[in-house]
């Protein structure tokens, strides 16, 4: 099978013969063939191209295309998934999506750069590499502090403006054997080496950009510990333009909220946060008070055994607080349900010489109720009205 996408990546048309059509059973789906294709396979890390193939059916009259569903190379045969059978002879005519081509060359020429200047300056090696529709990751079997990986995303950006050439090559088994070259395979023949000039040199079976210009920006979006090392995600091109535009409108909603210019919106939300906080303190100090003034107009210890109110939603540290205070002076149940009729309560009941846990069977068993607890406590939920729960005590 001749891969054209080596001869030449702008390639977006082509024609080809199918050389072979099989019935994938496990994937309801036709995987077929050809002489020579256009379409890069998953392979490297990176998914398969988009695309269309188009043929004339036996009727011969219109022209059937079929959506490019995925692509897998298996012992050098690339596999065209398609959801129809197409007889083998047929000529096709497929058409690659330029737009995903273009966002993944621009995307795995970026990582190269990010890695080979990983390589170069801290001897880390990338592991593993995922570039998907939405996102791209590297993994390093080493630790970088932020500010290493934003001088290293400096230095790749830098090579971009150098506009460099990305130059391909098949070196011969001897070239092979002296050239210093990143793999994460031992491999002997029919390399194909990617060179980016003072950067990378690397083992590589995916399409590139020409030139590093044409990656237009890389950006590293995050950072997260990983198997010993760490995971980063970079952005390169429309995708790293597409993302600082969502951002920046980010950046301009929470400014014209909090009224502070948008390089000062970190401070302005941590100084909401604190005003927050403080607004919380004093509303739990004021349910704390309402709930024992509530507290103080339940039946006395000498007329119920159980304390039950109904209140308002509150927060439940303060619920917590007043079972816990009630407990020792009551003999049965001490419970505080909070919300309303139509849309249920919530609930946590406690008692310091009863298992709660039989409250919560009967709570399950009559009204449904979830959630769960130990002997001294419970907390759930329950679909059912005031009187109703009034009951079970």
């Amino acid at each position: 099978m001749k891969k054209l996408y080596y001869e030449d990546v702008h390639m977006t048309e082509f024609e080809a013969t199918v050389t072979e059509c099989i019935y994938d059973e496990k994937k309801k789906i036709y995987k077929v063939a050809l002489d020579q294709t256009a379409f890069f396979p998953e392979e490297g890390g990176q998914v398969a191209d988009k695309g269309t193939l188009t043929f004339i059916n036996e009727t011969g009259v219109e022209p059937v295309s079929l959506p490019l569903l995925d692509a897998h190379i298996k012992q050098d045969i690339i596999y065209h998934y398609v959801e129809k059978g197409i007889p083998v002879g047929t000529v096709v005519k497929g058409n690659v999506d330029w737009e995903q081509r273009f966002d993944f060359m621009q995307q795995h020429s970026g990582e190269h750069i990010i890695s080979g200047l990983v390589n170069k300056q801290y001897g880390f090696d990338n592991v593993g590499f995922h570039l998907g529709l939405q996102e791209v990751t590297l993994d390093f079997n080493g630790v970088l502090t932020l500010d290493e990986l934003r001088e290293i995303e400096m230095k790749a950006n830098e090579a971009i403006w150098k506009n460099l050439p990305i130059n391909i090559a098949f070196p011969s088994s001897e070239e092979l054997s002296v050239l210093e070259y990143r793999s994460k395979l031992d491999l002997i023949e029919n390399v194909r080496i990617v060179t980016i000039p003072g950067y990378d040199t690397c083992a590589c079976c995916a399409p590139h950009v020409d030139t590093t210009g044409q990656i237009g920006m890389i950006k590293i979006t995050n950072v997260q510990s990983h198997r010993g090392g760490i995971r980063v995600n970079i952005l390169c091109g429309n995708r790293a333009l597409k993302d600082y535009t969502v951002k920046q409108n980010n950046a301009a909603t929470i400014s014209a909220t909090l009224s502070v210019k948008q390089d000062l919106i970190a401070d302005g939300v941590e100084r909401l946060k604190q005003e927050n906080l403080k607004q919380k303190e004093v509303m739990n100090r004021l349910q704390a008070t309402i709930l024992k003034n509530m507290a103080d107009n339940l039946p006395t210890p000498d007329e119920s055994n159980h304390a039950i109110l109904f209140v308002e939603p509150m927060d439940d540290i303060a619920i917590r607080n007043l079972i816990n205070d009630l407990v020792p002076k009551y003999s049965g149940y001490v419970g505080v349900f909070w919300g309303n009729d139509v849309d249920g309560y919530r609930y946590i009941i406690g008692s310091s010489t009863l298992d709660c846990r039989e409250l919560a069977t009967a709570l399950r068993e009559k009204f449904g109720a979830k959630g769960g607890g130990k002997a001294p406590m419970i907390q759930g939920n329950v679909m059912a009205i005031k009187e109703q729960i009034k009951t079970i005590f």
